[in-house]
């Protein structure tokens, strides 16, 4: 398993903080790019080259984003299918291999939260053995980690996503544009793939334009359909979660994306993730990185546990990252725009599975979330706006094991 504690994540954004600032000159010049005068959306959708993020309009017309969770799935576009829904009752799902001191250390651990089982929380095996695992084995750390998970899920009322959260605003118009990536389907070994444009993601901004609180639950809304997609995949194949890959693109990675603020910002939100999604990742791989940022990588490995250090691999280039991800992937789920064999509908950037490709937020996209929010009186509780003081709240503690972007 994947350990990413506080020395990885301090590893990871010090890589981050000595990475270029100039991004890539093509990602800038596709995000740039617009449509011609006079040209038509069909003649737009057709013609799939130019790779413009267009309009918020033309990004929700195209459905970006629509299918990110389902790629799991027999068949992760069928239409007018809904998402994968998160269950808030107990799953038969399969467990992994336990070692005798796991499965002992497991049956304590049912025993101490089975008042809130009594309260009609999810306590079932297969999640309480990973947040059992995310605390290396130890019973009280992990108990003390479930409740405080719990509690966080109550505290933006999670366990009514489906019945009383705006759907619209926190899992539809924004889709495009957080997370820009989705799920890709299953590597050779059967593991689960996650992918993120994490260059492109645009996280500087949002944190100018958005409240804290609607960017928490928008994060949550995504994180929870993840683990929904997760969950429906282990009853459906009987295989147990735990063995995920997570590949992060790095193309367009920038300074304002390695100020301290973006930094704590990122890792307030990976301690939410890890609340909701624990102990999933078995490799990370970091792709087209700025070769900077593997030199740093190179030394700052050395302060990490040396199994985590053999789960995370990073390289730069085109060729390199493509080799790495055949090595793992089968070629027709990997994306065309990086050498692949996936293209969706003639699309080389598989925008309906990951969302827009580059460039910035459309300013009506911004608009429409937030007038969404605007009417959205739920999880509020405690909220703080942009000047996010509360990112600072829990710096002492990362989390051991996220699944960081999805």
């Amino acid at each position: 398993k994947l350990v990413l504690t506080a020395s990885t994540l301090a590893a990871l954004l010090f890589v981050l903080w000595l990475a270029p600032g100039k991004g890539s000159k093509a990602a800038r010049r596709t995000s740039s790019a617009s449509l011609a005068a006079g040209t038509s959306y069909s003649q737009a959708a057709a013609n799939w080259q130019h790779h413009a993020p267009g309009s918020a309009e033309d990004c929700w017309a195209r459905r970006d984003g629509r299918y990110k969770h389902c790629g799991l799935r027999p068949d992760p576009f069928e239409p007018d299918v809904d998402p994968p829904r998160y269950s808030t009752v107990n799953l038969d799902m399969p467990l992994p291999e336990m070692t005798e001191e796991e499965i002992g250390g497991l049956q304590v651990l049912e025993r101490r939260v089975a008042d809130l089982s009594a309260k009609d929380h999810r306590t079932d095996r297969a999640t309480l053995i990973r947040f059992l695992r995310a605390r290396q084995g130890d019973i009280l750390a992990a108990e003390a980690y479930f409740r405080k998970a719990v509690d966080y899920r109550e505290s933006i009322n999670l366990e009514e996503f489906e019945r009383t959260w705006d759907l619209e605003a926190y899992d539809g118009c924004f889709l495009p544009w957080w997370v820009r990536g989705g799920i890709l389907g299953h590597g050779k070994q059967g593991e689960i793939v996650g992918f993120e444009r994490f260059g492109q993601s645009c996280l500087p901004d949002l944190l100018n334009l958005l409240p804290w609180h609607v960017l928490q639950k928008l994060d949550a809304a995504h994180m929870n359909r993840t683990l929904a997609a997760f969950e429906e995949d282990a009853m459906r194949r009987r295989y147990p979660l735990g063995n995920a890959i997570l590949i992060l693109d790095l193309e367009g990675l920038g300074w304002k994306d390695c100020s301290p603020n973006v930094a704590r910002a990122y890792g307030k939100l990976i301690s939410y993730r890890d609340m909701l999604i624990p102990n999933t990742l078995k490799h990370v791989f970091l792709i087209r990185a700025p070769g900077v940022f593997s030199a740093a990588w190179s030394m700052a490995k050395n302060f990490l546990h040396p199994v985590t250090r053999k789960k995370v691999e990073i390289v730069s280039g085109d060729a390199q990252s493509l080799a790495l991800l055949q090595r793992h992937l089968p070629n027709d789920i990997i994306p065309a725009y990086i050498g692949g064999g996936r293209s969706i509908d003639g699309d080389p950037e598989c925008r309906q599975l990951l969302g827009a490709p580059s460039g910035p937020i459309p300013p009506e996209a911004v608009s429409r979330l937030l007038e969404l929010a605007a009417r959205d009186g739920h999880g509020r509780r405690g909220a703080r706006t942009r000047n996010h003081s509360d990112i600072d709240e829990q710096r002492n503690r990362t989390p051991c094991c996220s699944f960081m972007g999805f």
